[in-house]
């Protein structure tokens, strides 16, 4: 038996005694969820169960298991505690998971010469180096996606921008709503100073600067006061705890410091693809998701480059892989592309596949073109585009088209399409596409 503070004891086979990293937290849960079988002569219990048992996300709990997230503290509890843990297991997996966030937190040294996401898109030689990109901390990257998600159009916005009042600004409206609200609820803070308050959100929203500060508590307050949807909140708290599972894009790098790169030889072809694209309210994209199975088309496939054309997203893998660095590339046509490498859980050999399922979630500051175009240059062997509107946002007229390429380009062909019920409307390819561009556009 090993002593943890007080007196308090725990079995040494759930790896607890050295449990220092995000993967080995990963591996004492499922020694966790292992001996819980086995205590009850039975199954594992399946992730789907437990999400159910606990009303987490699938993907999330999957998460916590493969040590790719870091559970929030009262999440981890819930989970050990319905796997059997008594008290002192409990204390020490909070423990761990605690000093695991500390050691997150702190700002890494870069050393010197070396650049994020050295090694390529694609993972062989010939793949350029991406250009320079400062690399938040887990505390920037939150600040900068509240701030987005605080300033986009939507009823977070909407909160503070009607407490805005001659001569003061956003941030005094912000810390109006905060204080506000601790003062509603009651709690100890709500007699915060209102210049010190000021201060506080202002250094909470400062984003990828010296000057911020977010702290697990501010973050708390922003939370209750602006009542941030549970989806918009775990990633928040993944951000700030420096979750390995979610990148934030924000597209750092000097265009003038990019290189010139021509796209490397495919060493993958996509078997089947589904993609899933929701507008919202406003009528801008506010969510993309994507199930995506792919096939390595030589030994050695290590990861699949995610690469768009906007760094007005962010990025968070469910099942298949973890996101790397952000990055970005100028290609030859002249076009920025920002990119992310979704690293695979394991090396494919020739022939072997992969499931991926991610998610885009869009922060459009003005609105794009009214479409939702598809580029294939390779051959893909199915494909599902599927559309949702929002009620509040519905389209005058919806046409399903192909377009003879990306830059002023033209439509070679278009059908008009009917929406469902639910304001939906998809078009699946069994027999695949290739050297094509297809989607939907609409007029308002």
């Amino acid at each position: 038996m090993d002593r943890l503070g007080g007196g308090a004891s725990f079995p040494e086979d759930l790896g607890l005694r050295n449990l220092e990293t995000l993967e080995d937290l990963g591996d004492s849960l499922r020694r966790l969820r292992r001996r819980y079988a086995r205590r009850r002569s039975d199954a594992l219990l399946s992730y789907r169960y437990l999400a159910e048992k606990t009303g987490y996300a699938h993907g999330v709990i999957g998460g916590y298991f493969s040590g790719k997230v870091l559970p929030p503290p009262d999440k981890l509890d819930v989970i050990v505690v319905l796997l059997g843990a008594d008290s002192a297991e409990r204390l020490a997996f909070a423990a761990a998971r605690d000093a695991i966030e500390e050691r997150r937190r702190r700002p890494a040294e870069a050393a010197p010469g070396s650049a994020p996401g050295a090694g390529g898109a694609h993972g062989n030689g010939g793949t350029p180096s991406p250009g320079a990109v400062r690399t938040p901390t887990p505390a920037a990257a939150a600040s900068s996606y509240l701030y987005d998600l605080l300033t986009r159009p939507g009823r977070y916005r909407t909160q503070w921008r009607s407490l805005l009042v001659p001569g003061k600004g956003a941030v005094d409206a912000i810390a109006e709503v905060i204080a506000r609200s601790l003062a509603d609820r009651g709690a100890e803070d709500a007699d915060q100073d209102p210049v010190k308050l000021r201060g506080r959100v202002s250094r909470a929203l400062a984003g990828n600067s010296p000057d911020t500060v977010l702290s697990s508590a501010t973050l708390n307050w922003f939370a209750d006061a602006f009542d941030i949807a549970p989806d918009d909140a775990d990633r928040l708290r993944f951000l700030h705890a420096g979750s390995s599972s979610i990148r934030y894009v924000r597209g750092d790098a000097q265009e003038t410091d990019l290189p010139i790169f021509d796209a490397p030889p495919a060493r993958h072809r996509t078997v089947d693809l589904r993609e899933y694209h929701y507008l919202g309210p406003d009528g801008l994209p506010v969510q993309h998701r994507t199930d995506q199975i792919i096939e390595a088309t030589e030994d050695g496939l290590d990861r699949y480059t995610y690469m768009v054309d906007t760094n007005m997203l962010t990025l968070d893998v469910q099942t298949g892989g973890v996101p790397g660095l952000p990055y970005q590339l100028r290609a030859r046509d002249g076009n920025v592309y920002h990119s992310i490498d979704i690293l695979l859980e394991r090396p494919l050999a020739r022939g072997g596949t992969a499931v991926l399922n991610y998610t885009t979630t869009f922060r459009y500051e003005e609105a794009p073109p009214t479409e939702m175009r598809r580029v294939f240059r390779r051959k893909v062997d199915k494909f599902l585009l599927w559309i949702h509107f929002h009620p509040d946002m519905i389209p005058s007229k919806l046409w399903w088209a192909e377009w003879n390429g990306v830059v002023n380009s033209s439509i070679t062909h278009r059908e008009p399409v009917a929406l469902n019920s639910s304001n939906e409307a998809h078009r699946f390819l069994e027999g695949g596409v290739e050297h094509a561009v297809v989607g939907f556009y609409w007029e308002w």
